[in-house]
């Protein structure tokens, strides 16, 4: 089924004798959510539900919202499991596909990419083209490494916004074969090795020297933030119910190494973190968000205070040195 630019996978053999299906939409299809509903509706014969709620990744699952409309399965579409989170409710993830053109992403690389022996990962919506690309770079002279990740990647060469374990440590260069900076940004800071960033729908390649000064002007925002904290006497420790982000463990974890500094603190449980719903607890001098890293990192501004990670926390109080900075990650 093409909707727009993308390409959706619904996998309707498997939907059979269900009969009440919550569906789950990122933002860039909800557009198509009447298109869908009519469609799933016609094949399964089966009351079709959908979530107006964000949906930032399979980390996001509207298990919560499913159960509490008697829905037997959340259809998900648009990202792949992760592996090692268990969720004691049917789901079943729908495949939605960006088509690229393998044969000019592959100039693309040839043309830009100086260094031979690369690794080159992706994001869900593009995963499936990466041994084709692979193939025919090595045909060009090139090693190319697509890795598997940790528990959280479904899929080798795949990387999401909290965590890139896919890329390769022994690749000379990383390309990464997607839209935005926010990936490429983070894995430069993660291995301190270049990162290519092709764009294989303006069909642009950022270079690493792009790539490093954005990751520079990202460290330097993120400790002004820290150095921002250094007097905070009264913190929010965030903590999501999604089911991919709930890191309960590590707010305690930050709440106790408080408590021994003799600062206080308040653990905040939410869905989705937002600064309104933050300011009905009135002030607080720092924010710790141990749900999704991209939430302290895209949205600062946002916030009344100062957010940072749990890695931030931890050069806060001077268990890590600023020169050890890290994404925060899940894994």
């Amino acid at each position: 089924m093409i909707l727009g630019s993308y390409r959706i996978e619904i996998p309707f053999e498997e939907l059979k004798g269900y009969k009440r299906i919550l569906i789950q939409l990122p933002s860039g299809l909800k557009i198509y959510a009447r298109k869908i509903i009519d469609i799933l509706e016609e094949k399964t014969k089966a009351d079709i539900l959908v979530s107006s709620d964000p949906c930032f990744g399979a980390c996001d699952l509207a298990v919560d919202t499913a159960l509490s409309m008697d829905a037997d399965l959340l259809l998900h579409f648009g990202h792949l499991p992760i592996p090692n989170l268990k969720i004691d409710f049917p789901v079943k993830f729908v495949d939605v596909i960006m088509d690229i053109d393998v044969s000019s992403v592959t100039y693309l690389i040839v043309s830009g990419v100086t260094e031979k022996n690369i690794s080159i990962v992706t994001t869900a919506q593009h995963i499936r083209y990466l041994n084709e690309i692979r193939k025919n770079l090595e045909k060009r002279g090139y090693r190319v490494r697509i890795d598997e990740g940790d528990g959280r990647i479904a899929q080798p060469g795949l990387v999401l916004g909290c965590n890139f374990s896919s890329v390769s440590r022994d690749a000379e260069a990383v390309v990464f074969v997607g839209t935005g900076t926010f990936h490429p940004v983070g894995i430069s800071i993660s291995i301190r090795k270049p990162v290519y960033s092709l764009d294989p729908v303006s069909m642009t390649l950022t270079s690493p020297n792009e790539i490093s000064a954005m990751a520079d002007r990202l460290i330097k925002r993120r400790f002004y933030l820290i150095t921002a904290s250094q007097g905070a006497e009264n913190f929010g420790i965030l903590v999501s119910k999604k089911p991919g982000q709930n890191r309960m463990d590590v707010a305690l974890s930050i709440r106790k190494k408080l408590e021994e500094k003799r600062k206080k603190s308040c653990i905040i449980v939410t869905d989705t973190i937002q600064p309104d719903m933050l300011r009905d607890f009135g002030k607080f001098d720092c924010f710790i968000s141990t749900a999704c890293p991209r939430i302290a990192l895209d949205d600062h501004e946002m916030f009344d205070a100062p957010i940072i990670t749990p890695v931030e926390f931890e050069i806060l109080i001077g268990e890590r040195k600023f020169d050890d900075y890290i994404f925060d990650s899940i894994t």
